[in-house]
């Protein structure tokens, strides 16, 4: 059976699943979702990047809603959203062990054939001494790709059939939060890297995990896109609306949440009275206060939010010169030892006419770090200095910067590949060098940065207030949670 049989006989099995499954189920389903819809609505809501105060706006079909002052998408309606995650997350599971645990490529020199399946690129790192560097690329790799699709498929099963368990609303939280982490995306783009790298020097072969791996990732990408995450948080809120207030009191000449007292979940963007959260501190002795619709603590602005940021971006600063400076790998050829550093990379290509691909390994491991690091280190001083100018533009490079963070881990999955699949011993072998190691400290201090910060800090430094209408007259003095 060729490779091509095989993949679309299991493309044929997974989708006569997802029918059965749907066709079981309909009528239940939308049952549910109906009268739970029915129940929810709002009429304030908060800006999670500026803290601006709005009259909430339901987008029609094929339209965004985005925030006026600083531009974030706050909301775009997806169709027929909870069938489509559900369908997407099944097949992407059901592709998900062949994608990873296939042979994936082969390379043969000189009679020597060696192949490899993702997984035992993923945990490469481990049998060369690496296990730091082995642990991020098989987490980002394999377990959290794999979890994204577990958690969707689990949450849009559980809201499909009307299922209220309690695990719900964990298991949505947890899922916002691996989604960026799941780099199945910047994997995929690692092997076409590997692939051009190598294609002058070896015969290469493409396995069924190639093709599986290519499907998976499609697959991942539309099933996060297809997410509604206002109306997953609806639905699983049910009955947990009535154990807070409906309706509260806002003040007429309030423009953001901190003049209002009302305080954003950052997860799943409920709102609730800062009044309401100082009490149950007081009730509770607790710091910290848990969102009622998906655990999460929520506060006002991230408790020492730049302090973190500014301590990442300088432990970020220092790890980027012996991460360009160390050799990245280590070549042995016909007995001869050679190294080669991030930069010797980059030339290969360009050298070879590769263009594309080195100039897209120099955005990836040059130009994306460097601009993180000086990015939020611009920001940060707009905040210290009260530079109260282009704060939208400043909130737009913000939102750029937390996009491209994931993408410098390209080069730490080449490297993995490579360590894999170049093992010809006398005739050829890579192995990872020490800057491997500070290159990964360098992206994930970036991302915690990124994380870290709280971007409704900048537009704290606004000494005028929006000159928008946000808010009609008659939700002037009531907004709902």
């Amino acid at each position: 059976m060729h490779a091509s049989d095989v993949f679309l006989w299991m493309l044929r099995l997974s989708e006569t699943i997802i029918v059965w499954w749907i066709t079981l189920s309909t009528r239940q389903s939308q049952n549910v979702s109906a009268g739970t819809l029915a129940e929810c609505t709002e009429e304030f809501t908060l800006c999670p990047g500026c803290d601006l105060l709005m009259t909430k706006i339901e987008p029609t079909p094929g339209h965004t809603v985005a925030c006026p002052r600083c531009g974030r998408r706050l909301h775009r309606e997806q169709p027929d959203s909870i069938r489509r995650s559900l369908a997407l997350a099944a097949t992407g599971m059901l592709l998900f062990l062949p994608a990873n645990f296939a042979p994936l490529l082969s390379f043969q020199i000189l009679g020597n054939q060696v192949n490899s399946s993702l997984f035992a690129a993923s945990i490469s790192m481990f049998s060369q001494g690496r296990p730091l560097v082995g642990m991020v690329v098989l987490l980002t790799g394999f377990v959290f790709p794999l979890l994204v699709l577990s958690l969707l498929f689990w949450v849009s099963s559980g809201l499909f059939l009307g299922w209220k368990a309690r695990w719900m609303p964990d298991f949505m939280r947890w899922y916002q939060h691996l989604a960026e982490w799941a780099m199945a995306d910047v994997y995929l783009i690692g092997i076409f890297v590997t692939i051009i790298k190598m294609s002058h020097s070896a015969s290469i072969t493409y396995d069924i995990g190639f093709f599986c791996f290519i499907f998976l990732v499609l697959v991942i990408v539309a099933a996060q896109t297809s997410v509604d995450k206002p109306l997953f948080w609806i639905l699983l809120e049910g009955d947990k609306a009535t154990d807070t207030p409906k309706k509260y009191r806002v003040p007429r000449a309030a423009h953001t949440g901190r003049e209002a007292g009302i305080v954003l979940c950052h997860t799943c963007h409920k709102t609730l009275p800062a009044s309401l959260l100082a009490r149950q501190r007081n009730l509770h002795g607790d710091q910290k206060t848990l969102c009622p619709r998906c655990g999460e603590h929520m506060h006002p602005r991230k408790q020492g939010s730049l302090n973190r940021t500014w301590a990442f971006l300088i432990t970020a600063a220092l790890l980027s010169l012996p991460a360009n400076l160390l050799p990245i790998m280590e070549v042995r050829s016909f007995g001869q030892d050679s190294t080669s550093t991030i930069l010797d990379g980059i030339r290969f290509f360009f050298e070879e006419g590769s263009y594309g691909i080195g100039f897209i390994i120099l955005t990836a491991s040059i130009l994306v770090p460097l601009f993180k690091v000086s990015g939020l280190s611009f920001i940060l001083c707009s905040i210290h200095f009260n530079w109260a100018t282009s704060l939208r533009q400043k909130s737009l490079m913000f939102r750029f910067i937390v996009f491209i963070g994931r993408w410098s881990m390209l080069d730490i999955f080449v490297i993995a590949l490579l360590c894999t699949l170049v093992r010809f011993g006398y005739l050829s072998s890579i192995d990872v060098a020490p800057a491997a190691l500070y290159f990964t400290g360098v992206v994930l201090s970036t991302m915690f940065a990124a994380i870290s910060f709280d971007p409704r800090l900048l537009w704290d430094t606004d000494p005028d207030h929006p000159k928008i209408s946000t808010r009609c007259t008659k939700a002037d003095n009531y907004g709902t949670p």
